[in-house]
């Protein structure tokens, strides 16, 4: 989380630094004209909060996500059309253990909810300070948990090679959502801002797991693995920086 924190931070203030301006340089009658940026870049954390069955198949009053959107901005139109990668993480597992031949050895499971779609943005013309949108989305996601382990009766792997994989959990479905965000911007001409949004998704029911809350951490992962079945129903809200781009006129 740590890393991720630095990272956004670090792309906020590289942009604040070098932004280009929302301003193309004044023409034959000497005035400044203001245009719309065709590019949207938004990296983003994400909070959410389950609700409905979902909150208590999972049984966590929070969820924590990161992601990234994109989108291509209409020049004569205020809508925005783009696409969204995210996922939340939850119950992550470590087993430190020593095998037979005396080898030290790390088991990890993960478990995650990916949420990729399409969206659609507007953003009406209101006498506000600050600009407000309305966003609709469709797309898809996934329950998805994997462990990093070293299979039974195998080779055991040196030299900081990564430990055999395996899936546990890989569940498709359909989602769907909506949001309203606001831009608070970052520059005195936009080339920057503070994406805050309040939104929703909902996805048709699939199987997931959660952590059994066991006392210790099993050899086998699916025995500290609890299934559920529901569909995901989360309210969230996202911080991102807006970064915009520019074409050549």
């Amino acid at each position: 989380m740590k890393k991720i924190a630095f990272i956004f931070f670090g792309v906020f203030v590289w942009n604040v630094a070098v932004a280009q301006t929302d301003v193309i340089p004044p023409g034959n009658g000497g005035e400044k004209e203001y245009y719309r940026a065709f590019l949207d870049v938004i990296p983003e954390i994400e909070v959410g909060f389950p609700i409905d069955d979902f909150a208590s198949a999972i049984d966590r009053p929070v969820l924590i996500g990161k992601g990234v959107s994109i989108f291509y901005r209409l020049r004569n139109l205020p809508v925005d059309i783009g696409v969204r990668f995210g996922d939340f993480s939850y119950d992550h597992l470590t087993r430190r253990f020593t095998d037979v031949d005396g080898i030290r050895l790390v088991q990890k499971t993960k478990n995650k909810i990916w949420v990729w779609y399409g969206a659609v943005r507007v953003e009406p013309k209101f006498n506000l300070p600050i600009p407000v949108y309305f966003e609709g989305a469709i797309g898809w996601r996934r329950f998805y948990t994997k462990t990093f382990f070293r299979e039974r009766g195998g080779i055991p792997l040196e030299n900081g090679q990564s430990f055999d994989r395996a899936t546990l959990n890989s569940d498709w479905s359909g989602v769907y959502g909506g949001a309203i965000g606001i831009k608070i911007p970052l520059e005195k001409n936009y080339g920057t801002a503070l994406d805050l949004q309040i939104g929703f998704k909902r996805s048709n029911t699939g199987e997931f797991y959660k952590d059994n809350n066991s006392s210790a951490v099993a050899e086998d992962p699916l025995n500290n693995l609890e299934l559920q079945r529901s569909g995901l129903s989360i309210l969230s809200l996202k911080i991102g920086i807006s970064l915009l781009g520019y074409g050549v006129e």
